[in-house]
């Protein structure tokens, strides 16, 4: 299992994954320590799972692009496990808490909005690279969190606030499903463009 570790090792995964894991476990914290709600609310739930999923973000490329095309690997197969794979640890991060006092939670709506910033985020490093790849859930995130945005029967608020819609919106559900695929085949199928030579030997 040694190319195992050398790939995490090489896309910075252990870094990105102590990253996540404190973000989460700092705002589950302060929420146990300074609130008297049982439930971490949608904005602040929204905002932890974005910033987790940047910090996955940054181990959608490796530090040699032409590696991760060579045809003695098969990349399409790898990255797609490991885009599943970081969606289903920050999830299962998140639902740790489900066991004390202090929860990120329903379940539902966890999972929908980690699988489409995850999408969105990959959606983006398949565009742009994974060191642009935080733009986009960034920008999103801050959108819906506003105060105007709230639940609404209005279609467009609820493409456009899909984060903060209750688990359940048809509206947002489909929103997220459709990043969440299209973000998977993308990145599964092309992976991160190439870069210059000069901006990829920064990285080794």
């Amino acid at each position: 299992m040694r190319w195992l570790q050398l790939h995490l090792r090489s896309r910075r995964v252990p870094l990105a994954l102590t990253t996540a894991t404190a973000l989460i476990a700092l705002v589950w914290a302060l929420s146990l320590a300074y609130t008297d709600s049982t439930t971490i609310n949608i904005r602040t739930a929204s905002l932890v799972i974005m910033l987790a999923v940047v910090a996955v973000g940054t181990t959608l490329g490796g530090a040699d692009d032409a590696l991760d095309r060579t045809a003695a690997v098969n990349w399409p197969l790898r990255r797609a496990g490991h885009l599943l794979l970081a969606g289903a640890t920050i999830t299962a991060l998140l639902t740790l808490s489900t066991v004390t006092d202090a929860r990120y939670e329903p379940f539902a709506l966890l999972l929908r909005n980690t699988a489409g910033l995850l999408g969105l985020t990959a959606l983006g490093a398949a565009l742009f690279g994974a060191a642009m790849s935080w733009i986009a859930p960034l920008i999103w995130t801050l959108i819906a969190a506003l105060p105007l945005m709230d639940p609404s029967r209005d279609l467009r608020i609820q493409v456009a606030g899909w984060l903060i819609q209750p688990a359940g919106t048809t509206a947002a559900t489909v929103c997220a499903s459709t990043l969440a695929v299209a973000g998977l085949l993308a990145y599964t199928l092309r992976g991160c463009p190439l870069r210059p030579a000069s901006e990829a030997a920064l990285d080794q």
